[in-house]
């Protein structure tokens, strides 16, 4: 039978929550409801056309609702902002899904709302929410209803703010790395976990038979308009865009804020456009785990093999416990 999922926490937002709840040492998503979000409220299809529909708006465009980074099964094309927010809106005779999220007009650079003109005035979180981080990127999504995007996960902790439409999202957690079949930061399951009707999950298990486990411990929210999503670095995510309830269609508009603590920020990778490069010395580890542990361990014979690979995995899970274990000792202690 179908596993039901475990909810994230919901709260109602006041003014000092931000420290208590995002910077414990064991931190976990929870969502805010009634954040003001600035102006953003009133970024209708009319008003996004005559603030930015001359700006040219490079567009995922996919035949499939399910958008997979691994296979990529969708196309970039460049159009002006008024032209994507009618094509997103899937007029009668056009059966393609849209997604937009904004860059900075230097590729290598974080993104953010300053590419926007006005919309960046628009958009504000409480300061509040914001203290003890400062801002690595701030990202502008609008997708066509249906559209699912990919499981993944970020460096950076985010806020996911719901503007328009709704959206749901299904999050793992990071100890579900070696389950998710993780390739660089997506996983090959792409965006098949949204359709969890039984007989589908059935056979997505065929092919990914540790995800099953997973599944069990997935968490799932449905983010209503001026709800604030907070997700952790490293917590596994894919989300669908919702019409508003008893609409058929619409457009789904989501602000995302990429965070970057204060004693991380000498770790993380100052080329990272899209806050999912590992931290520098993440980096490294794995670099020599690819370019000199594998290839020594390919030279032996294949019980050799076998026996050196999983002696070096137990050496790994037991430091992995051993952080596991520091971090249950700290929120003990608080």
């Amino acid at each position: 039978g179908q596993v039901p999922s475990a909810t994230v926490p919901r709260t109602s937002w006041r003014a000092g929550d931000g420290r208590r709840l995002c910077h414990g040492r064991k931190v976990e998503p929870f969502v805010l409801s009634g954040v003001s979000l600035g102006k953003s409220s009133e970024w209708t299809d009319q008003y996004l056309e005559a603030s930015v529909g001359d700006f040219k708006a490079s567009a995922h465009v996919s035949e499939l609702p399910s958008m997979d980074f691994v296979t990529k099964n969708f196309a970039y094309e460049v159009m002006p902002m008024r032209e994507f927010l009618r094509r997103a809106l899937r007029p009668e005779g056009d059966r393609r899904y849209y997604y937009y999220r904004s860059q900075h007009t230097k590729r290598n650079k974080p993104s953010s709302l300053e590419v926007l003109g006005s919309l960046a005035e628009d958009f504000s979180l409480p300061q509040d929410l914001m203290q003890g981080f400062s801002t690595h990127s701030t990202v502008l999504r609008i997708a066509s209803a249906g559209l699912r995007m990919w499981l993944h996960y970020d460096i950076c902790d985010n806020f996911l703010c719901c503007v328009r439409g709704r959206k749901r999202v299904i999050l793992f957690p990071p100890t579900d790395v070696g389950r998710l079949y993780i390739n660089g930061s997506s996983s090959l399951l792409g965006s098949q976990l949204q359709d969890g009707t039984a007989s589908h999950l059935s056979r997505l298990w065929e092919e990914f038979p540790l995800a099953e486990d997973a599944w069990g411990r997935r968490r799932e929210i449905l983010l209503e308009e001026g709800d604030v999503l907070f997700i952790p670095a490293m917590w596994f995510h894919c989300t669908e865009a919702c019409p508003l309830e008893g609409a058929s269609g619409g457009l789904c508009i989501s602000v995302n804020v990429f965070l970057l603590r204060p004693e991380l920020e000498a770790l993380h990778d100052p080329k990272d456009v899209w806050a999912n490069r590992e931290l520098l010395p993440a980096q490294e580890a794995l670099k020599a785990v690819d370019e000199k542990a594998l290839p020594a361990m390919r030279r032996l014979p294949a019980a050799h093999r076998s026996f050196y690979c999983r002696k070096a995995v137990a050496a790994f899970l037991a430091e992995a416990e051993a952080a596991e274990a520091e971090l249950e000792a700290a929120v003990d202690s608080v």
